[in-house]
């Protein structure tokens, strides 16, 4: 996941630091931040990085995109087990993209969470806040242009 974050910050180019909009602070284990334009280079360079294998890029809209990575084989066997997952469809970590239209510009927010589908149907989102990867987010969203809420 660090490479992958990492790689963002790469491929991303900088813009004018917008005004702080009024907008609620990021739920937990989530990052927030306001861009005065359309973030494309962020939805882009995110399809351009997930590339790994076991990556599946899933852009559900315009200012909507995710990558979902399999986890490691003692790591997937561990969230079946203790979740009553399933072996039909692995457990998924996801790392995604939303951008939400303001009045004055786009306010976007990235998000990680753990998706383990269940035998008895749907799945369990697993969210496991972690600093560190609310650092990341808010590094590469001010990286990209825009401003941390």
């Amino acid at each position: 996941m660090r490479k992958w974050i990492i790689g963002l910050i790469l491929m991303t180019g900088a813009c004018a630091t917008p005004p702080s909009p009024n907008v609620p602070p990021p739920a937990e284990g989530t990052a927030n931040a306001y861009f005065t334009g359309y973030p494309s280079h962020l939805f882009q360079a995110a399809k351009a990085i997930c590339s790994d294998p076991g990556d599946t890029f899933i852009q559900t809209g315009a200012n909507q995109v995710r990558c979902e990575s399999t986890p490691a084989p003692q790591a997937a066997a561990a969230l079946i087990l203790q979740y009553n997952g399933t072996v039909d469809e692995l457990p998924k970590f996801v790392i995604a993209f939303n951008g939400e239209q303001q009045t004055a510009g786009y306010l976007v927010t990235a998000d990680s969470y753990i998706l383990v589908p269940l035998r008895t149907g749907g799945a369990t989102l697993l969210r496991l806040p972690n600093p560190e990867i609310r650092e990341g987010f808010e590094t590469l969203l001010e990286q990209a242009g825009g401003r941390p809420q």
